[in-house]
């Protein structure tokens, strides 16, 4: 496995031991406020002291304005704490959170347990906070913070007092605050400081007046001592320490005195969030600016570089603003010029959305048309719909109806958002307004069409004829490519895989022609969905492997293809890796992934989860799956949702579980309705319930009841091309059927199943599937009837060999519970209450409640009593 987490080099700038001392103290307490003015020198400090942290793992995520946002910024934190923890849970994240109205305490106490099981324990620093304002985001920050125990600590750096309330961390003792009062300089610093900066040395007068006139405010004091260093006393002399007037002095004093070529290089670069040489060069219409820049950051004039973008910089905050605003009032006929030179510049170098930015601010309004309109459908062609949607419904009805060119790709990123009525309403004003002019040409009107059926009501979506004309001689090849796509995505979902897979071929040749490669990676994910429903092993493996390997993992084609190496390491039972993508997939799915990726990362994920023994998280994911599938027409997918649910709660032997949810599908009702009593044309719904109709019928010991709903099911996916689904249900119909049959004819039937289908077939997701199918392989094998390659052998050795009969050995409560939790669970078995447990471990009653809680869900119990017995179990 990759090592992922980066070397820390010593930042440069002035170290203040004193207060690395003091942020040292961060350890003992679960959060850690950093609270002060901007330039106070708190991302400085928090910099030096990760460079010579080495004691627990820091993650560090520096926030911007546009993190302000549940999603978002939950995403980024996933994906920050697992780019340092590659095992880090993130089954609390709910990339839908927005949508679904998840409570944020719970998405808080979740958050909480995945933080509580990380080895060796964890500082998360939040920097920039004063950026997060968002409800959402402060419920669960302070949900979780009350529920934090272990060894997680949390810094939050902020210009303003978090959102949230910090009374009971404050009565706890659980807050360690760090305000501007801490971060003022002292004389002794400021001494230190200017030697640093090269200046000559201070009088203690001159320490003194700086000291009263800047009050020890960092960034003041480092802008006098720069005066300094350069024009002497009399730079000091002609100081005024408030913060407004600072700023003053910076622009009037210190670049006044620079060179007017110099200066005007600091004005006209206020232009950009950040710059290297090159864009300097292009857009200010000069040379050398790379050289210039590295002068410019080792004399530490307010510039900053770029944190892992070497030769890139960013003024500081303070110096940036005025900056702006100096070249408002000294140049403001440039700004337009400077703004469209960057827009072009960012546009070639492929930065589309600074390349808006900059049109936006030209005042350009036909160059940021043409470039928004060349942006969506660049956007289109790579699956990055959010960010269509991020600048395109901001505008009016007015401007966006006015340009077809923006309408086609609203309605497709808004149909792959999953908001349809929103889509509808487009396309209807898009026809509407073809029918007084010429738009948008018919086929594309045609297809827009089509795609927003299929993705609105899935199973029910019924093409008939309309897709003739897409496909006929002479139409454009990226219109026949989107077509083929539709219709081939629709064959599988009806189980006419030969079909679905011609049509994939020749739509993914299409698309990597037309430069379509987000769906080029969904052909990708249909034709291996095809080969694996067809039994067709090998060729899916090797086409994944393929597709997997060229993809860029910032590519939302990436996602797609991810999604279908899941299900190859999965089957080919290589599941540390399988679960390591599923990880990493959750963090990247959102409202416009394929529902075929929500959904399989999702089961895939639980379905390992449970095999780990982490029932809790197992089932959170599956419910949460279910929620997101509340948003549209997914019938399909609620279905394999259920028969795993009940398949989890049938091997865990939970029969309360199994009832209760027969009961939520109405199970008994069907039954007696009559609904599996004959063959029909397969349906993917009625088969997935059918096999969670037999985890229960199995379980209430109707095991004949169970055989013919399997034997109807069969006959059904024997009419069909689902031959991977048939072997499952001929799997787990050979299990119930074999106390009926003699040795020979278990062995015998068994045997004919491998000849039928393939050893290579006969996959992890068969032996999940079908409880009980690896004790009848294994005892094939044993017989000497059954000859397997020894890479078979290999792969599924825990099924296959005679000493996984044997009972599994007890957890193993080290690696399942944190120290503190073994401390509370060996109290609880010593028959302490839990007031008797908080007064020995010392601590809160509440937090006891909640280490118990974790400690059930861990340990697959329900109760006190269910505890004690599962470590003392009755004669």
């Amino acid at each position: 496995m990759e090592d992922r987490k980066p070397s820390s080099a010593i930042p440069p700038g002035f170290a203040r031991e004193e207060l690395l001392e003091l942020l040292s103290h961060c350890e003992y307490f679960p959060l850690t406020l950093l609270l002060a003015p901007a330039g106070s020198g708190k991302s400085t400090l928090l910099a030096h002291w990760q460079a010579g942290h080495t004691r627990r793992t820091v993650v560090y995520y520096p926030l911007q304005a546009r993190d302000n946002d549940p999603v978002r910024f939950f995403r980024r934190l996933a994906e920050t704490i697992r780019s340092q923890v590659e095992d880090f849970d993130i089954s609390w994240f709910n990339p839908f959170a927005g949508e679904m109205h998840q409570a944020p305490e719970v998405v808080g106490e979740y958050l909480a347990d995945a933080l509580e099981r990380i080895a060796g324990g964890l500082y998360i620093t939040l920097d920039d906070f004063q950026y997060i304002s968002q409800p959402t985001i402060l419920d669960v920050l302070s949900a979780m913070l009350e529920r934090l125990s272990g060894d997680t600590r949390v810094i939050l750096s902020s210009r303003n007092h978090p959102g949230f309330s910090l009374s009971r961390l404050k009565l706890e003792n659980k807050l360690l605050c760090i305000d501007q009062h801490d971060l003022r300089m002292t004389a002794a610093q400021i001494q230190q400081l200017n030697a640093h900066l090269g200046g000559p040395s201070l009088s203690l007068t001159y320490v003194d007046s700086l000291m009263a006139m800047t009050e020890g405010w960092v960034a003041g004091v480092k802008v006098a001592l720069l005066a300094y260093a350069r024009f002497g006393t009399i730079a000091l002399e002609r100081f005024n320490g408030s913060q407004p007037e600072i700023v003053d002095y910076f622009g009037h004093v210190v670049l006044k005195r620079l060179s007017p070529h110099l200066r005007d290089f600091f004005l006209c670069s206020a232009i950009f969030e950040r710059f290297d040489g090159e864009l300097c060069d292009h857009v200010l219409e000069r040379s050398g600016s790379a050289l210039l820049l590295e002068d410019i950051a080792v004399r530490e004039l307010f510039m900053l570089p770029v944190d892992n973008q070497p030769g890139w910089y960013r003024y500081h905050a303070l110096l940036h603003d005025f900056l702006a605003a100096r070249l408002a009032v000294e140049q403001p006929h440039s700004i337009g010029a400077l703004n469209r030179r960057a827009a072009q510049c960012f546009q070639q170098r492929g930065d589309l959305e600074q390349a808006l930015q900059h049109a936006q601010r030209s005042n350009d309004a036909g160059l940021f048309r043409r470039m928004l309109e060349e942006a969506c459908e660049q956007w289109v062609r790579s699956g990055h719909f959010a960010e269509v949607l991020k600048w395109l419904e901001p505008l009016s009805e007015s401007e966006l109806f006015a340009s077809p060119r923006l309408l086609v790709p609203m309605v497709y990123a808004l149909t792959l958002s999953r908001r349809f009525h929103q889509a509808r309403y487009c396309l209807d004003e898009l026809g509407a307004r073809a029918s007084r002019e010429p738009t948008v040409d018919v086929l594309t009107r045609q297809l827009l069409e089509l795609n927003l059926e299929l993705f609105q009501f899935d199973l029910g979506f019924t093409p008939g004829e309309r897709w003739s004309d897409l496909l006929a001689v002479g139409v454009p090849p990226e219109i026949r490519a989107l077509a083929l796509s539709i219709l081939s995505y629709h064959h599988l979902l009806n189980a006419r895989l030969q079909q679905a897979i011609s049509m994939a071929l020749e739509a993914k040749a299409l698309l990597g022609q037309t430069g379509q490669s987000f769906l080029e990676s969904y052909a990708d994910l249909i034709i291996a969905l095809c080969n694996r429903n067809a039994c067709r092993a090998t060729s899916a493996r090797k086409d994944v492997y393929h597709d997997y390997q060229r993809t860029e993992r910032s590519s939302p084609a990436w996602v797609n293809r991810a999604t279908a190496m899941v299900v190859a390491l999965y089957e080919q039972n290589q599941l540390a890796a399988a679960q390591q993508l599923c990880e990493d997939l959750m963090a990247v799915v959102s409202s416009s992934s394929a529902t075929e990726t929500i959904a399989t990362v999702h089961i895939t994920l639980s379905r390992l989860l449970y095999r780990r023994q982490s029932d809790g998280r197992a089932g959170r994911l599956l419910e949460q799956l279910s929620r997101i599938l509340q948003l549209g027409n997914y019938a399909r997918f609620a279905s394999q949702v259920a028969q795993e649910t009940m398949r989890q709660a049938f091997l865990g032997s939970r029969p309360a579980a199994l009832d209760a949810l027969a009961q939520r599908l109405g199970i008994e009702e069907r039954l007696a309705a009559g609904e599996w009593e004959r063959a029909r044309p397969y349906d993917e719904c009625w088969e997935r319930y059918g096999l969670a109709a037999v985890y229960w019928l199995v379980q209430r010991g109707a095991q004949p009841r169970a055989c013919r709903i399997l034997k109807v099911l069969a006959e059904s996916l024997r009419r069909s091309e689902m031959k991977a689904r048939t072997l499952v249900v001929e799997a787990n119909l050979l299990v119930l059927s074999a106390p009926q049959l003699s040795k020979d004819e278990q062995l015998r039937a068994l045997l004919q199943l491998v000849q039928h289908y393939g050893i290579v077939n006969i996959n992890r997701s068969v032996f999940d599937e079908a409880p009980g199918f690896a004790e009848a392989v294994l005892g094939l094998l044993q017989s000497g009837q059954l000859d397997v390659p020894e890479k078979y052998r290999e792969t599924y050795a825990e099924f296959l060999l005679a000493e996984s009969t044997a009972p599994a050995p007890a957890p193993d409560l080290a690696s399942l519970l944190t120290g503190k939790e073994v401390e509370i669970f060996d109290c609880l078995l010593s028959g302490l209450s839990n007031t008797e447990i908080s007064a020995r471990m010392g601590i809160a009653l509440s937090t006891t409640k909640w280490h118990l809680k974790n400690i059930y869900s861990k340990l697959n119990l329900s109760s006190r009593t269910e505890a004690i017995l599962s470590q003392h179990p009755r004669n």
